[in-house]
């Protein structure tokens, strides 16, 4: 293991957690407000890809309408136990008219929906696979063939779902699963730790400032608490 990977391992580690300061999971929970950030500039640096934003830099988060998701346009029969359970899911949403994906990437003129859920100490929680395919089943939209942008309505070319980490064996199931189902290479799992991994040991500019100012966010916000600073200067 090199030195990349060690610092990634230890970044949320669960056996420091004590009563008083549950550190693993404090530290999760502040990545979870930005990580965000990371992987989509990093998507846009290595991939080409652009993330949809409003004018004040803000991501624009899509529609996908559950009326208009059916599972008629899609071919379950190497899939069939699949088939009931998403059909289910789209009948007890609890009256939700519609779900906000994370944002909308476009790559070479077409639109690729995001979803992000990044909790890095999933292991605590269970088996990796079934959360995840719980996640899409539940809430079907990787069946979506179009979206809502602004009041127009585009063509869905691909999925993109991000989570912590998986071992390689797992990661291909899921994704097979998943486009037998929708179509072939149209449903990618990206993997936040080798993310993670690679800014750490490349050290990119981009994500140097990220964590600046994040790091500088958080460190006045305790200097607030403790009576020491004002709010003045935020990054």
């Amino acid at each position: 293991m090199n030195d990349a990977d060690k610092l990634v391992d230890s970044l949320f580690d669960p056996k420091l957690n004590r009563p008083e300061s549950k550190y693993g999971s404090t530290r999760s929970t502040l990545f979870g407000k930005f990580y965000e950030r990371i992987i989509s500039k990093w998507l846009e640096e290595e991939r080409g890809y652009s993330l949809e934003r409003w004018q004040g830099k803000a991501t624009r988060k899509p529609r996908i309408y559950w009326n208009e998701v059916s599972t008629d346009k899609f071919d379950f029969y190497k899939c069939e136990e699949f088939k009931g359970q998403f059909g289910n899911s789209l009948k007890n949403l609890g009256g939700a008219s519609h779900c906000t994906p994370d944002g909308v990437l476009k790559a070479n003129g077409r639109f690729i929906i995001w979803e992000a859920k990044n909790w890095p100490l999933w292991r605590e929680e269970g088996d990796p696979k079934a959360q995840i395919m719980r996640c899409l089943i539940n809430r079907p939209w990787v069946l979506a063939t179009h979206f809502d942008f602004g009041g127009d309505a585009h063509e869905i070319s691909r999925f993109l779902f991000s989570w912590w980490d998986l071992k390689p064996l797992e990661k291909k199931q899921i994704e097979d699963k998943i486009n037998n189902v929708i179509g072939q290479d149209k449903f990618e799992i990206i993997l936040t730790r080798a993310i993670m991994k690679d800014c750490i040991a490349n050290q990119y500019g981009w994500y140097e400032e990220i964590i600046r100012q994040e790091q500088l966010n958080v460190m006045r916000f305790f200097d607030q608490c403790l009576g020491k600073s004002g709010p003045q200067g935020l990054a």
